[in-house]
């Protein structure tokens, strides 16, 4: 939540600990912990937070990082000493308390049991010790779609817990249109005459399929698009590069921006021709909402979280199927009409998602 370069869980939490603050500032004192030990990184807390924060300032983080490694997972109180009815873990993992409070615990996805292929090692070692205990232990999960309640029920049928399902709206209102960065420009991206990709660059984004299926679009069609691929260097990503600098190297327009500002995502959204996501699996899929948000047209891979997420306002394509993705493509970007239609019921989608829901839900299932 405190990163300067939030992905898709660290907006999340913000969204969320903001919104059950505004809608519940009365009844609900939010207290959030954060590593930064000796102050040696000086303050992260976000400016203007209806939260209050403490640093965690006596003990490292990597302390816990250390223990996981070593197999086991210290107690809470080692770090901080909570006077809380409830103790929220926003990560997939909970720690064991000295003093048993209530627990609430999120989880995006299980995507490390339902398709462990596309996970780092460490990470997907460490989710499969700590993760499965932490869902087993824990009062309240809020999780992000319907898709992943029903992941959870599967694989953890024996569950207790209550769930609470809170699909991601946007963070606020389409902003007004803005400039393209001199960055993004000096990248060779140009107003209305790209393909976009936005998240980490990893395996389970699909992204080695895209890089194929945009290859098979007609010359004209690549001439007049480019494929920008934007955000921050993930895990197993040679295979992607690899195809990338194939691409490229038979004069193919992809471009790789690396990770980009809220600002540049915002102005990169409202300037493409249409948005692509061919993800494998998904928990949500809130780069869809961020492009609905800014008026792109979505063209996205055909899985059931998508469907949950989108509705009738996207084109879907068969993401082991690189003709097939290429063929709905070139079927948004040679139709102004059809992406003007999926930008009209983008809009019109938006307005089913809500934070002041998800804060209700998520503050019943606190009291």
């Amino acid at each position: 939540m405190l990163d300067n370069q939030k992905t898709g869980v660290g907006y999340y939490v913000a969204r969320l600990t903001e919104s059950l603050q505004a809608a519940h500032a009365d009844e609900l004192e939010l207290t959030g912990y954060y590593f930064n030990f000796l102050n040696r990184r000086g303050d992260k807390v976000p400016a203007g937070s209806r939260l209050k924060f403490h640093k965690i300032w006596l003990v490292p983080g990597k302390l816990l990082a250390v223990c996981r490694r070593l197999g086991f997972q210290p107690w809470l109180e080692l770090f901080v000493r909570p006077r809380a009815d409830v103790v929220f873990f926003t990560n997939y993992v909970s720690l064991p308390q000295l003093r048993r409070r209530k627990t609430a615990l999120a989880i995006y996805d299980l995507s490390f049991l339902d398709a462990p292929e596309f996970a780092q090692e460490r990470n997907l070692k460490y989710l499969k010790r700590f993760c499965p205990p932490s869902i087993r232990s824990a009062d309240v999960i809020i999780t992000i779609s319907e898709f992943t309640r029903s992941r959870l029920e599967y694989h953890f049928p024996d569950l207790k817990a209550d769930i609470v399902v809170t699909l991601i709206p946007p963070a606020e209102e389409a902003i007004p249109k803005t400039e393209l960065s001199q960055t993004l420009l000096d990248k060779g991206v140009k107003d209305g005459s790209y393909l976009l990709y936005v998240g980490t660059i990893e395996p389970r984004k699909n992204l080695e399929k895209l890089v194929e299926a945009y290859g098979l679009l007609d010359q004209s069609l690549r001439d007049k698009f480019a494929l920008v691929l934007a955000g921050g260097k993930g895990w197993k990503d040679e295979g992607i590069l690899t195809a990338v600098a194939k691409g490229q190297a038979k004069g193919q327009k992809i471009i790789l921006t690396g990770y980009v500002s809220d600002a540049e995502k915002d102005a990169l959204y409202q300037h493409a021709a249409c948005f692509v996501l061919p993800s494998h699996y998904e928990g949500f899929g809130m780069p869809v909402l961020e492009a609905m948000r800014q008026g792109a047209p979505t063209a996205l891979s055909d899985i059931p979280v998508f469907h949950e997420v989108a509705g009738t306002a996207s084109v879907y394509f068969d993401k082991d199927d690189a003709a097939d993705m290429a063929q709905k493509l070139a079927s948004v970007l040679e139709d102004e009409s059809l992406r003007k239609s999926l930008s009209e019921k983008g809009e019109a989608r938006l307005k089913v998602f809500s934070w002041q829901e998800n804060a209700a839900k998520v503050y019943q299932a606190l009291e």
